[in-house]
């Protein structure tokens, strides 16, 4: 096992060990629930802490969405919210089917304000899960759209430890906040330098280290669409 692996494994007993501390406080108030590849996380809802169940993670303001990352064990999903109210708002869409821990939010703030120690835990998640958004935008806000695309399923094939990605352009066009138009045409070019295989409702990585050096690459792209590519918008801020 080398340093990156040995470190990863760390940092994964650190993650199992915390969330098993959270599933103990907040078992007398959580409820666990199983969704399904697909379905979207009713965020109004709940606070979501994934036991086994991968989403990938938006920010939207107004008409604007973007990609942030992807939350498994470990994460709180929409904790934001309870620790800064005017948070963008955020959207999940599970990308592998299974359980996560369910609690109200109005409940985690009565804990909150009872249970200091909970509240240093859930402040942790909060931070953490914050500076990972930011930092997962920072990389991707000067990409081409062709780039952002391989970008993304690069880091979905590492979040779900697999080659294959069972998606559709439509939904993968969602994901992204751009148009399907644009995310076809990147695929194809992505496709073309023989780093994925396409077929229908799925893309199949077939060089990864090669999809991650052609995704960090800042250079022009030939089919790059300015009408298909993300456009900032002044108004969005995390």
């Amino acid at each position: 096992m080398n340093a990156r692996d040995r470190e990863s494994s760390r940092s994964a007993e650190i993650d199992e060990t915390r969330q098993r501390s959270l599933d103990v406080l907040l078992a007398p108030v959580a409820r666990r629930v199983r969704f399904v590849a697909g379905a979207e996380l009713p965020l109004d809802d709940a606070i979501y802490f994934p036991i086994d169940g991968i989403t990938t993670l938006m920010l939207q303001r107004g008409q604007t969405r973007f990609q942030i990352g992807f939350g498994s064990r470990g994460d709180a999903i929409g904790i934001q919210r309870l620790f800064v109210p005017e948070f963008a708002d955020m959207s999940a869409k599970v990308l592998k089917s299974g359980n996560f821990i369910c609690v109200a939010p109005q409940t985690l703030r009565r804990l909150l304000r009872e249970d200091g120690g909970l509240r240093a835990r859930l402040m942790f998640h909060a931070l953490r899960a914050a500076g990972r958004y930011l930092d997962e935008a920072a990389r991707t806000v000067a990409l081409s759209l062709e780039r952002r695309v391989a970008h993304w399923i690069n880091r979905c094939g590492e979040a779900l430890a697999s080659d294959i990605i069972p998606i559709t352009h439509h939904d993968l066009a969602h994901t992204l906040g751009v148009r399907r138009s644009g995310v076809t045409v990147a695929l194809h070019v992505i496709e073309g330098e023989r780093l994925i295989r396409l077929s229908r409702a799925r893309i199949q990585i077939i060089d990864s280290k090669g999809l991650a050096a052609f995704s960090q690459s800042r250079s022009p792209d030939r089919h790059h669409s300015a009408n298909g590519g993300y456009q900032a918008d002044a108004s969005f801020r995390i």
